[in-house]
């Protein structure tokens, strides 16, 4: 029996936030079919088309007030999230749904809805980075986790900002139908890697690719290349055209900390992404990174996520089954 998933959406509603779950979903039938795992509605306050932030005009299946049971509710984020939270008659519908509903679920700054619909319970929510701390400030009850990717609490499921809902319904997907299933589904949506729960919002790379000059992309670029070799101050800074020591100081200056460190963290980065995706074993995983031996892997690994690679694999696992 299908379960029956209905997406909430309303005026400047973000439209990746609607369309990446949406369609992971809706994989899911295609790759089952003739069988219709989930069936898929979208659902606003009223019977007129509402306009994403994009300015994508959508009209919904349905309005929230007509909704009887759905087996998940599904509150997509976007600017216009406050507004929703202050009209009265939309949020009782959204109340009584959610009270029916076996999940609930908030895209990025949905989760300002979700805690609003749960005044009176201690909730671990996530959201887009940039909205965190108006999160913990607005709704105090909330746990507020401000790097990952998405989290569970009880019944209520919250991710993070945009791509990271696509994140969030493979790991429901996972639960519902099996880890294979959600990799065949990452696959199918081209997705570089599937990513847990625990990973940051954002990556080293990134980070780095947003903070630091165009000068500095050779040796970024140089990193992500060759991350399996050894690496030396002295290499990267070759890429930059700069002194060992002025490559240094300005990259730690920017970074907030050295270049070997960095180093590491895009090392530690890319041994979770194969923990994560791959069968591969924990000295294949080591070389491949550049620490070179298991134990070296394992006490870094260890110290930066206090757990060690074997553990946070089977925590994955666990988590998909």
């Amino acid at each position: 029996m299908s379960q029956v998933v209905g997406f909430f959406i309303y005026d400047e509603f973000q439209t990746v936030d609607l369309a990446g779950p949406l369609d992971a979903f809706a994989t899911v039938n295609e790759l089952l079919a003739p069988r219709e795992a989930y069936k898929l509605i979208t659902l606003s306050a009223d019977v007129i088309p509402v306009r994403s932030e994009s300015g994508l005009k959508t009209l919904a299946d349905d309005t929230i007030a007509r909704c009887d049971v759905l087996d998940m509710l599904v509150i997509i984020g976007g600017r216009g999230c406050q507004k929703v939270i202050h009209n009265q008659s939309v949020m009782a519908h959204l109340q009584r749904v959610a009270a029916n509903s076996k999940r609930v679920v908030s895209i990025c700054t949905g989760a300002f809805i979700v805690a609003a619909l749960f005044p009176e319970r201690t909730l671990t929510l996530s959201t887009h980075w940039n909205f965190t701390e108006q999160l913990a400030t607005q709704f105090p009850h909330v746990t507020v986790e401000s790097e990952k990717l998405f989290v569970q609490s009880e019944e209520v499921y919250s991710s993070g900002g945009l791509t990271a809902g696509i994140d969030l319904s493979l790991s429901i997907i996972a639960q519902d139908h099996g880890a294979a299933m959600a990799q065949q589904v990452a696959q199918y949506m081209v997705m570089y890697v599937r990513r847990s729960g625990d990973q940051r919002q954002y990556s080293s790379l990134l980070s780095a690719q947003q903070t630091l000059s165009q000068r500095f992309q050779g040796a970024i670029d140089f990193i992500q290349d060759n991350i399996d070799k050894p690496l030396s101050v002295e290499l990267l800074a070759e890429q930059a055209s700069l002194s060992p020591r002025h490559f240094r100081r300005i990259f730690t200056d920017k970074m907030g900390l050295s270049p070997m460190r960095f180093v590491q963290h895009v090392r530690l980065e890319k041994a979770k992404n194969l923990l994560c995706t791959t069968n591969l074993s924990i000295a294949q995983i080591s070389v491949m990174t550049g620490f070179g031996s298991p134990p070296l892997l394992s006490r870094k690994f260890t110290q930066a996520y206090s757990v060690n690679p074997t553990q946070f694999r089977e925590n994955f696992t666990l988590e998909a089954k």
